[in-house]
């Protein structure tokens, strides 16, 4: 088996190259490109990052957050009041 990757900046020729392809009876898989709108590559990164976090199930509930961070106000406020 052999792998071919094409590169096709035309989105027209792709219904052609597909049918090609089928008609010669090959397998084949149509990957698209992201489109992440201009977002700096950093920004990126980190959202492909944040995504396999929740995929590895390493996330904590909105509720969790909420709670931690309400009990680390109350916690400041406690400490500041006059």
């Amino acid at each position: 088996m052999a792998t071919v990757r094409i590169e096709i900046n035309d989105e027209g020729d792709l219904s052609i190259l597909k049918a090609l392809l089928n008609r010669m009876s090959l397998q084949f898989e149509v990957e698209k490109e992201e489109d992440w709108g201009g977002l700096p590559e950093n920004a990126i990164e980190g959202i492909k990052a944040g995504l396999q976090d929740l995929a590895a199930a390493r996330v904590h509930s909105h509720e969790f957050v909420m709670a931690a961070m309400k009990k680390k106000i109350t916690d400041f406020r406690n400490k500041n009041t006059c």
